[in-house]
């Protein structure tokens, strides 16, 4: 199993103590890139998906990576599918 692997299974979980890092390194796996940062959010951007502004703080918040979990959905499923 891949780090790749490892870590969406760990966001899978909803951890209550996953790191922005992480969230971050997740979302640019996914296809997400950062757009900008606005304040203390950062943007983050894909065609076809909803832009998602998630706060640049750890841990991540547990709404947040439920929310994460749903704009990668077709990610995970492609995941399932090779796994």
């Amino acid at each position: 199993m891949s780090k790749k692997e490892k870590l969406l299974r760990r966001l899978l979980g909803l951890p209550r103590d996953l790191r922005f890092e992480e969230l971050e390194r997740i979302l640019l796996w996914c296809g997400y890139t950062r757009d900008r940062t606005h304040g203390s959010h950062a943007i983050y951007i894909k065609a076809g998906c909803p832009t998602l502004t998630i706060p640049v703080r750890s841990p991540v918040k547990s709404y947040l990576i439920r929310q994460v979990v749903v704009a990668i959905e077709d990610v995970l499923e492609d995941l399932d599918e090779a796994g």
